[in-house]
């Protein structure tokens, strides 16, 4: 379980870190709360995962896949992660 979690932060740590920057940004434009924040998230992740997994890394999958994590699930994480920071922020 705990190198399941080491690889995941490797796969997610090239996504939240600039995930993270350009939300902040966007949201200076939309106005800075919580909800305009996990908004932009939403939308910014999963652009960012297919520009850097699918275009520019593609074949990082494969050190992926050796560890039980397919394109499939790895995509289904990024969307998951999104829309429960989205949900989080509606619900306060």
């Amino acid at each position: 379980m705990s190198i399941n979690l080491k690889v995941l932060w490797i796969f997610y740590r090239k996504l939240l870190i600039p995930g993270i920057l350009f939300s902040v940004f966007l949201s200076f434009q939309l106005g800075i709360t919580f909800e305009n924040f996990s908004l932009c998230f939403v939308l910014i992740l999963p652009l960012l995962h297919y520009f850097i997994y699918e275009l520019r890394l593609k074949n990082e999958y494969h050190f992926y896949a050796n560890f039980g994590f397919s394109r499939l699930t790895l995509w289904i994480i990024t969307i998951s992660l999104g829309i429960g920071l989205k949900l989080f922020a509606v619900i306060l």
